[in-house]
């Protein structure tokens, strides 16, 4: 029999540590349920349409997704929804702005999301890390996270990114 594995509330680790995954080893309920409709919803395809996201009742996984518009062939992205559980893991609710407006905030943040959103947007294919956050990068709001980034065709090719993430958040947040 199959369950669902919640990984266990460890110390803080003393330095950040992230690993790429395969969609298979999501393992957060939240993520999951929000990979598992990704690949329903894309069938046979490579990937599914905006619509089916627009279009779908997540319930409460909503809050756990967010999606990023393609801007001028990936020149910038548009943050067109962010849910709860991303708001509450940074402090912050970015919906409606540009990865270029984080790029003056946080730099290193910015990059890292800009990557992960090229590397899906260029390739048409999914992309999932799992990590811990070390004092290195103290202050933070949560101290383990897995993340999905998800295509979204519209028009024909890659048009937004859906990022499914679940976030284990620190005591002070």
């Amino acid at each position: 029999m199959l369950r669902a594995v919640e990984p266990a509330a460890a110390p803080p680790a003393s330095k950040t540590s992230v690993e790429a995954i395969g969609l298979a080893d999501v393992v957060s309920i939240e993520a999951g349920a929000l990979v598992q409709a990704w690949k329903k919803w894309r069938g046979w395809h490579a990937m599914p349409p905006y619509q089916a996201f627009a279009d779908a009742a997540l319930g409460p996984f909503l809050d756990h997704a967010s999606v990023a518009r393609v801007i001028d062939d990936g020149r910038d992205y548009e943050f067109e929804f962010i849910g709860d559980a991303h708001v509450r893991a940074y402090g912050v609710n970015h919906q409606g702005r540009r990865v270029s407006d984080l790029e003056k905030h946080s730099p290193r943040f910015a990059r890292q999301l800009r990557a992960s959103y090229d590397f899906v947007r260029i390739s048409g294919r999914p992309q999932a890390f799992q990590g811990t956050i070390g004092a290195d990068l103290s202050p933070s709001r949560f101290a383990w996270f897995e993340t999905a980034y998800l295509p979204l065709s519209f028009l024909g090719k890659v048009g937004y990114i859906l990022n499914a993430a679940a976030y284990r958040l620190t005591a002070e947040a």
